[in-house]
Order: C-alpha cells, then sequence, then structure tokens
C-alpha cells in the first residue's frame, strides 16, 4: 500500500519539483500539496487518510514550528517530518519538542528523501538527515562534559565559582592569595580542558552542575 503524502512547502519551484517525482514514484503517493498550514487546513478533510505530513518551516501566516501543535490536533495518527534548509540547534530542538517525528534537511537528493519516509512509516522511526542526529548527539552527551570537568584541579574549580559568583578577576586573585596572571594562567587552562573560549561558556558549564565536583571553597 502507498504511503499517502501531504506536502506544506512555500517555494514554488521546489513544491512543483516535489510534486513531479513523487508522481512518478512507486509507493509515496503525493495526496495533497498546499503552500500554507491555512491551505492544508482548509483543504485537509478531503484527505483524511494522511501518512505523512512533509512540512517547512519558513512558511508565510503560520510557521512550521507553530504549525506543528496545530497538525497533531487535525491528525494525530499522522507522521510529521519536517523538510528544511535550518540546521541550527534551536530550531531542531523546539521541533522534536514540539512533536515533529523527523527533521530532514534539503540536500536536493529525492531519492534519499522518498526513502527516509519510507523508513518512518515501515519503521516507526524517527528520520533525522546526519547532520541533524549528529548535533542531537552532541548536545546530549553530559557523560564527555563530565569528564572534562573533573580534570579541573582543585584551585580550578575555585576560580569557576568565585567568577560565577560576580567576581572580577582581580577580586578572585585577591580572594586566592594569587597575582593576576596567576589567575590568568589557570583560566587559559580551563579554557583548553573545557574546550571553551569564553568566560560565559566557563559559566554556563559551571551552573549546568557539569564540574561542581563539592569541593570546599577554602
Amino acid at each position: 500500500m502507498a504511503i499517502r503524502l501531504a506536502i506544506i512547502e512555500d517555494d514554488p519551484i521546489f513544491r512543483e519539483e516535489l510534486t513531479e517525482y513523487f508522481a512518478k514514484h512507486a509507493t509515496v503517493e503525493c495526496v495533497l500539496v498546499v503552500d500554507s498550514l491555512p491551505k492544508f487546513q482548509h483543504f485537509y478533510r478531503k484527505f483524511m487518510a494522511i501518512d505523512i505530513i512533509l512540512l517547512d518551516i519558513n512558511l508565510p501566516m503560520v510557521s512550521g514550528i507553530e504549525g506543528i501543535p496545530i497538525l497533531r490536533r487535525m491528525l494525530p495518527e499522522a507522521e510529521i517530518v519536517m523538510h528544511t534548509v535550518v540546521n541550527d540547534y534551536d530550531t531542531i530542538f523546539k521541533c522534536i519538542c514540539a512533536g515533529a517525528n523527523g527533521y530532514l534537511l534539503k540536500e536536493g537528493n529525492l531519492d534519499k528523501l522518498a526513502n527516509a519516509l519510507l523508513d518512518i512509516q515501515e519503521n516507526g522511526g524517527s528520520a533525522l538527515s546526519p547532520s541533524v542526529a549528529r548535533r542531537i548527539l552532541t548536545y546530549f552527551q553530559p557523560a564527555a562534559q563530565t569528564q572534562q570537568a573533573e580534570s579541573l584541579s582543585e584551585q580550578e574549580l575555585k576560580i569557576s565559582r568565585l567568577l560565577v559568583d560576580g567576581l572580577s578577576y582581580q577580586e578572585v586573585a585577591d580572594a586566592l592569595n594569587i597575582s593576576i596572571n596567576g589567575i590568568r594562567y589557570h583560566i587559559k587552562n580551563m579554557y583548553r580542558k573545557l574546550h571553551i573560549n569564553s568566560k560565559s561558556a566557563l559559566m554556563r558549564r559551571f551552573r549546568e552542575g557539569g564540574f561542581d565536583s563539592g569541593l570546599p571553597l577554602f
């Protein structure tokens, strides 16, 4: 049985390319193609049997991200797969948290796109472009961060806590009775160990609990 696909895509040239491709596809039937969510809402009742919705993000009136919960209410059984050029952490996680079943980048290979849709329908998995999957895996690697954090010395942990408390480099130096150059030396080492390059990144890592080992401050 063919997969019944709906496409919400506002680029007219790409929309036509998708339509022509799936019109010839043996196992994916394109049953509805529109350029906006309001149009989908207007027409979808004629095609209640929709298996997968291929959804762009940068749409007029209602964005793809905003459209995910709306589509979920309309067609709770349908798989929603984002199809976009947007490849940043914030957008990816907003879509996934909103209920998207997949996130595919527009890479021009429609055979690969069709295979991903077949896989999500047949195996119930999540369709992710390789670069998107790598971003997600990189984000969820607390163990690696903890290992990096544990390599910090007791002195470096003390410096981190004082910086998080809002002290300047000079105030940290005074509190620990070491020179300002000594503080800069320790901070440079911390950046290298944690693979970061700014004070704000150091403070964010500390607040996330990545390397507070419970050592006493003094």
